[in-house]
């Protein structure tokens, strides 16, 4: 008994492929890991509204990863979730059901938001495509519930794609907008390879790349 409930802890904690019966779980996750996020604080200033309108952008932005196998997510009921690009997988494909979750964004304050935030957006692009033009894995999201932070949850949702990738023999690339997380993905391995400012709006993106190992 005391090794099969040994085992059963160990296994909660393995991460998995979201499946689309996962959205409302993954999306209250991230959504409440992101609510203080910078980028997301600057689109979204009022925070009395701030979780509920993430929560309708990842239940649409999560469907789309999800249904495009991009998903990930450890413990049960979620405790983190992530949203890797994989080089060898194809594009996304987006259906009519998961376009319909983003309506009601549009009567939310994030179009206005989004506007906003358009030179913040397009300067993440830019520094994905300088440092990270050739086959590579992108982290494009990670979220852990605050109350299970500090557990490892992170590695779990990190570690199996870096030996993926060093495997396959290609880089890995994220970025983020809180310099906080920048020690973090540099105990795995990444190298802040630039620190940009964006004018005007008080965000700092940094763009990490971890080399080929």
């Amino acid at each position: 008994m005391g090794t099969l409930k040994i085992q059963t802890d160990i296994n909660k904690f393995d991460y998995r492929l979201l499946e689309l019966s996962d959205i409302e779980q993954a999306a209250g996750v991230i959504s409440q890991a992101f609510v203080d996020d910078p980028l997301c604080a600057f689109m979204l200033p009022y925070k009395r509204t701030r979780v509920k309108t993430l929560r309708k952008f990842f239940r649409a932005y999560g469907a789309v990863n999800i249904q495009n196998q991009r998903g990930y997510g450890v413990g049960e009921p979620l405790s983190g979730v992530a949203f890797w690009v994989e080089p060898k997988k194809p594009g996304v494909s987006i259906s009519v059901k998961s376009l319909g979750l983003f309506i009601p964004l549009m009567f939310t304050i994030y179009p206005i938001g989004y506007m906003r935030a358009t030179a913040i957006l397009k300067q993440i692009d830019l520094l994905h495509q300088k440092y990270a033009g050739e086959p590579h894995y992108y982290l494009d999201n990670i979220g852990v519930m605050p109350s299970e932070r500090g557990k490892g949850i992170s590695s779990r949702l990190i570690r199996p794609f870096l030996e993926k990738a060093d495997e396959e023999k290609v880089t890995v690339y994220t970025d983020t907008v809180t310099k906080t997380n920048v020690a973090l993905y540099e105990h795995f391995g990444f190298h802040c390879v630039e620190e940009c400012v964006v004018e005007g709006t008080g965000i700092t993106i940094w763009a990490l790349r971890r080399p080929i190992q």
